[in-house]
């Protein structure tokens, strides 16, 4: 896996190269995007890792750039820099569409697991993912996926390694099912399964509370890991402009002395788009807003529970975007944390975070 880690990003690096194919006369085609994202946090100091004062902190947190290539009716491949933080490869793949039930691709993309997680950055609502979508589902690796859909049934599974470690490596699936799915209804369930061989590799959570410039005050124990079983159960229901989701994802983890971790949470997220605009749903996953002079309401409650370490945060969130057109959106969102360390609560803290978000 190692060297399809490096032999496939090298593959779809190429393919953002013209001349290494010839087809027909309409092919390759070539799409070149990219979207930037300014924030500005103001939180309390609840959220820092003294306590002692208010904080403020203006970042880039996005700065991606897509290149995607359709080579024929059958291959396509994207590469995905982001250089927010230096250079960074996000999606580096290669994909085939060949035949009507399945499609394979390769190379470093999101594992599939996860409503939240699976939703591209610049459609959230929220400024940022939740606790448990940040700490317990996997993001992007390397590895190879076989994906379908039929009907409304869409299934994905794979072999992946982390690509900060030789040693982890994971078969991860998701089924995602919509059994209403129509102009103004849509009804989403989805479940997620990871299990991951982590071989005396280090686990720990890290947490912010959902602000992504604060500290992070959450944190769980360190210990060496040998197995980690993930599963996730997904909601959602659409009808015009109100969108509901829910997930609840949890996470056992064996270390190599043989004691088990546990660890669960979920989020409960209501947004209502005043146009009656719709977030699209493709492939079991929910997309952009095409929104022109739109806005859009939005409340969230989170929690992640670290049960063997008797710790606990909630958080309480709510935001308004406004999409001035179908480039440019505009978000501003407050979060109230509370962390509880053997159920005492550690305090509460508010945070307000401001962004302009720009997409081409």
């Amino acid at each position: 896996m190692r060297a399809l880690n490096k032999y496939s990003l090298l593959l779809a690096g190429m393919c953002a190269v013209p001349h290494l194919a010839v087809y027909a006369e309409d092919y390759p085609e070539y799409k070149v995007s990219g979207y930037i994202m300014l924030d500005h946090n103001i939180f309390d100091a609840a959220f820092t890792e003294g306590g002692d004062e208010s904080q403020s902190e203006s970042e880039i947190r996005r700065a991606r750039f897509s290149f995607k290539t359709q080579w024929s009716d059958n291959w396509k491949s994207k590469f995905q820099l982001d250089i927010s933080d230096g250079v960074e490869v996000k999606d580096a793949y290669l994909q085939y569409q060949g035949w009507q039930w399945l499609d394979v691709t390769v190379g470093q993309f999101k594992e599939p697991f996860g409503l939240e997680t699976q939703s591209g950055s610049r459609n959230l609502s929220m400024t940022e993912r939740s606790m448990v979508s940040d700490s317990l589902a996997p993001g992007r690796n390397t590895g190879l996926m076989i994906s379908g859909e039929q009907s409304s049934l869409n299934w994905q599974v794979g072999y992946f390694q982390e690509d900060n470690s030789e040693k982890t490596n994971a078969v991860t699936g998701r089924l995602a099912w919509a059994p209403l799915n129509d102009k103004h209804n849509l009804v989403h369930l989805g479940l997620g399964i990871s299990e991951r061989s982590l071989h005396g590799e280090e686990f720990r959570i890290n947490q912010s509370f959902e602000v992504n410039s604060a500290d992070s005050l959450f944190e769980g124990e360190r210990f060496n890991a040998e197995q980690n079983s993930l599963l996730g159960a997904e909601l959602a229901w659409r009808y015009k402009g109100l969108l509901t989701t829910a997930e609840w994802q949890q996470a056992d983890v064996l270390s190599t002395t043989g004691e088990n971790y546990e660890y669960q949470g979920g989020y409960l997220q209501f947004s209502y788009l005043f146009s009656g605009q719709q977030h699209k749903y493709s492939e079991g996953s929910l997309g952009k807003v095409k929104g022109n002079n739109d806005w859009e309401v939005t409340s969230r409650y989170s929690q992640l529970d670290l049960i063997n370490e008797n710790e606990s945060a909630k958080t309480f969130s709510l935001g308004v975007n406004y999409y001035l057109n179908k480039e440019t959106k505009l978000m501003m969102g407050y979060t109230q944390a509370e962390h509880f360390i053997d159920n005492i609560s550690q305090g509460k803290g508010d945070a307000l975070s401001l962004r302009v978000q720009y997409s081409f």
